[in-house]
């Protein structure tokens, strides 16, 4: 087995998970499978619909999983189709998880070009048979709209120069690979390691990831659709990694509340503690919210 997906939060996403009627999850970013493996461990009446974008990820979680069985469902797609690809009332769905987070196996894997810190080709799609990759991004765009892109999406405060850098860059020579671009971004940061500091390369490359997967686009229509689409009694667990997004499920639950369609579970956001952040430091930017349909 190969578990490189480290499941962040887990105990917490069981103990809210527990509060349900336990029969059917659905793990909408399953990577690796570890919380769906946790998930099947701890409840083992219920079943797990297990859903990921990247076919790889998938096919890890199949083999890591296998012997659930039939207690696992396998469908590739992302959360956003979630509703579209399944009718969930039907079934009594029991809880919804999201961790649209990028997974270790994702990240260790230099041809993906997810990481700063692993070299290979600027790709970072999720689903690697669609789509723009991030070196067609950086080799085509104008500096106006890269410039967008890095302030927006990666909220990086240098967005405009390093927007010029990158159109200066590629008159000579194109980009390809991930050592490139974090090159530049050492070299207009002036950066030097210390210890707790984040390399500045993160934002920027979280930035075209989330472009080039299209990441933030639907989320408030998904969140409109879970009233109307999860049976009563049901959870939604919704992991965050970065302030656009949690911004976007934050105020999205707040409406749903407002309007008596949910009620959010605990104060929250829950955050990591300072053991996993130890055993896990991808872990430290994570936030947990949660809500129960009305």
């Amino acid at each position: 087995m190969n578990f490189l997906h480290y499941p962040v939060m887990n105990r917490e996403v069981l103990e809210i998970l527990a509060g349900t009627r336990k029969k059917l999850f659905v793990d909408c970013t399953v990577g690796g499978g570890g919380h769906s493996r946790r998930i099947l461990a701890a409840f083992p009446g219920s079943r797990v619909i297990a859903i990921d974008q990247d076919g790889e990820s998938l096919a890890l979680a199949r083999e890591n999983l296998r012997e659930y069985g039939a207690r696992v469902r396998f469908h590739q797609g992302t959360y956003l189709s979630l509703f579209a690809d399944f009718d969930l009332r039907r079934p009594a769905v029991s809880g919804v998880l999201v961790d649209p987070g990028i997974s270790t196996v994702q990240l260790k894997d230099g041809r993906r070009g997810f990481s700063h810190t692993q070299d290979g080709p600027l790709d970072m799609r999720k689903d690697a048979g669609s789509g723009s990759t991030a070196a067609d991004v950086l080799n085509t765009f104008p500096e106006e709209r890269l410039a967008d892109l890095f302030a927006r999406y990666g909220e990086v405060p240098y967005a405009r120069r390093l927007a010029k850098a990158v159109i200066e860059k590629r008159l000579f020579t194109p980009w390809s690979s991930t050592a490139q671009l974090r090159l530049l971004v050492e070299a207009l940061t002036h950066w030097h390691p210390r210890p707790g500091l984040v390399h500045p390369a993160a934002q920027v490359f979280q930035a075209l990831r989330i472009f080039v997967n299209r990441e933030l686009e639907g989320l408030d229509a998904w969140l409109e659709k879970i009233p109307g689409h999860l049976p009563a009694g049901s959870r939604v667990v919704f992991l965050t990694y970065h302030s656009l997004e949690d911004r976007l499920v934050k105020r999205g639950f707040q409406e749903l509340q407002r309007r008596k369609q949910v009620e959010l579970l605990r104060p929250f956001p829950a955050k990591p503690g300072r053991d996993e952040i130890a055993e896990n430091l991808a872990s430290r930017s994570a936030k947990l919210r949660a809500l129960e349909v009305a």
